[in-house]
């Protein structure tokens, strides 16, 4: 018997099945990784750019408190407040402070709104220092100079200007949002271009997928349309199989003919020899059975070489219609046994089989159940996902124990055996040419159950 098919490993089950799946997956991976690289780039890039601006308007600033500068009554260097070009340095309120440091650290002049902070490092003379102060969270530019008095006495100084970093921040966070508004808009914006360019691109596999349906159902013989070059070694390749499978079963099935048609003349020839009364009973009883052993032999072996099997591409067979007529004759076969049937069959159901197949298979099962049960009989078909579920009960005596090792003994024991094993000898070789599964049990009605899995 063939074993159940096994629960693979978690990716295999994660993995997306569709072509277009994965397609898409790729794009927003690689988009998504494209713009997220981007925008921290443009960022950082930004946020440099903004420094540079920072440092550039603070330079200007020093500059300009440079050109202010001058000689106090004591001979200090200084900066008269009222000369000063920036007027925000003459207001309280405003974020830009401004002092000018001696060579020991002290601030010998100082805007209005300047508060103490720590002493600045004091740079090289002609050497600019341009720093990120965590408190009070602003940028500093400091500027070292040498000043030498009219006694020829050199003094070092340090300008020092001090900006509040919220206006930059507040800049970067308008930058920012801007930044990753626009990139969201134009990844959704090229994500959807891709969908439509895979739409476009996939469009001649949507096609073949529909003609391949057609075909299974028989509403066309092979497939037709003109595909891209990339798909058309494909298209030949399954017309030729296509073609070649018909060509196949025609030709088993003429040669199966030509020689159940050889054989019945043979035999007929035999079995009335075996009907001459002038022949020893004992021999004429003894040639009659072999005959008739033969005559068996021959039928089934060609019944079982006919069994169709999977076939690609099979138009899927209307079910119930077809139980119906089993069950008909089957009515009238076993009317001395009062026999019912129960049928439950959606009348939508369609199986992707042979129907001589199903009717060989159907009509076994159902004629055990209805010879070895006690009346009454119930099919059930139906799709339990990807498979085809078909199961006969019935309310007899039920399987004998060793019922399954029969089965896996092979054919000629189960022709041997009288009772149930000679139908489901045939019943197992067609389950096993559709590359299915056969089990027997017991049924909720008292006697035997037989449950056949079938792919698709």
């Amino acid at each position: 018997m063939l074993a159940a098919p096994g629960v693979g490993p978690l990716y295999t089950r994660l993995r997306p099945q569709s072509l277009r799946t994965r397609l898409l997956l790729a794009a927003s991976v690689v988009l998504t990784a494209f713009f997220v690289i981007t925008g921290f780039a443009l960022e950082s890039a930004f946020g440099d750019s903004a420094q540079q601006a920072q440092r550039d308007k603070l330079e200007g600033i020093v500059y300009s408190l440079l050109s202010a500068l001058g000689p106090s009554a004591s001979g200090e260097l200084t900066i008269a407040t009222a000369t000063v070009p920036d007027a925000r340095l003459k207001s309280a309120a405003s974020s830009l402070q401004a002092a000018l440091f001696n060579e020991d650290g002290v601030a010998v002049w100082r805007s209005v709104n300047y508060v103490d902070l720590p002493t600045p490092q004091m740079p090289a003379v002609g050497e600019w220092n341009f720093q990120y102060l965590d408190e009070p969270d602003a940028f500093a530019m400091s500027f070292g100079l040498r000043w030498i008095d009219l006694a020829d006495d050199p003094r070092r100084y340090t300008v020092m200007v001090i900006e509040d970093a919220s206006s930059y921040r507040a800049q970067l966070q308008a930058y920012r949002r801007a930044l990753w508004t626009w990139m969201l808009v134009c990844g959704l914006g090229l994500l959807g271009v891709q969908v439509l360019v895979l739409q476009w691109g996939l469009s001649p596999l949507r096609k073949l997928i529909a003609e391949l349906r057609r075909i299974e159902l028989g509403e066309q013989q092979d497939i037709r349309a003109d595909y891209p070059d990339e798909l058309r070694p494909l298209t030949q390749g399954l017309n030729a199989m296509i073609q070649n499978e018909r060509n196949q079963q025609t030709r088993y099935r003429n040669a199966l003919g030509d020689l159940a048609h050889s054989l019945k003349t043979p035999l007929a020839v035999v079995q009335g020899i075996t009907e001459d009364h002038d022949m020893p009973p004992q021999l004429r009883s003894t040639l009659g059975e072999q005959v008739q052993s033969m005559q068996q032999i021959t039928g089934y072996q060609l019944r079982k070489a006919a069994a169709a099997g999977r076939r690609t591409l099979a138009e899927p067979v209307l079910i119930r219609p077809l139980c119906e007529k089993l069950v008909n004759a089957l009515v009238k076969v076993y009317a001395d046994k009062n026999a019912r049937f129960e049928l439950l069959i959606d009348p939508r159901l369609r199986l992707r089989a042979e129907s001589g197949d199903m009717f060989e298979l159907i009509g076994n099962l159902l004629d055990n159940a209805a010879k070895y049960g006690n009346g009454l009989v119930r099919l059930s078909v139906h799709h339990e996902g990807r498979t085809a579920l078909i199961e006969v009960a019935d309310n007899g005596p039920g399987f004998p124990d060793d019922a399954e090792e029969l089965l896996e003994r092979g054919v000629r024991a189960d022709m041997k055996k009288p009772g149930q094993g000679i139908g489901l000898a045939a019943v197992y070789d067609l389950v096993r040419a559709y590359e299915g599964q056969l089990l027997l049990g017991a049924s909720d009605l008292g006697g035997a159950r037989v449950t056949v899995r079938l792919p698709g």
